[in-house]
């Protein structure tokens, strides 16, 4: 079976991040083109120790999670990253 490839959409992505309790970790949601999801990607150089856990993707960092959404807002991204931190124990 081949692997479909995957497009993402040159117009959309939005910068998230979480900076509560003196941390600074951000990441960036690219979405697909022609599809109502966006693939959330940490950037190359986090702090987080993530490389043997997460797929890294050249030009676009560590992907951690996909939100099934036609629209993502700067608040919904920031708090699912949030939930993502939490639920993976990197934040407390």
């Amino acid at each position: 079976m081949m692997k479909e490839k995957i497009v993402f959409d040159p117009t959309m992505h939005l910068h998230l991040g979480y900076y509560e309790n003196n941390e600074d970790i951000e990441a960036v949601a690219y979405k697909v083109k022609n599809e109502e999801k966006w693939y959330v990607f940490l950037e190359e150089d986090t702090s987080l120790s993530i490389r043997d856990q997460s797929k890294y993707w050249p030009s676009y960092g560590y992907y951690i999670f996909t939100i099934d959404n036609e629209d993502l807002s700067y608040e919904e991204g920031c708090e699912r990253l949030k939930e993502w931190l939490l639920f993976n124990s990197y934040i407390g």
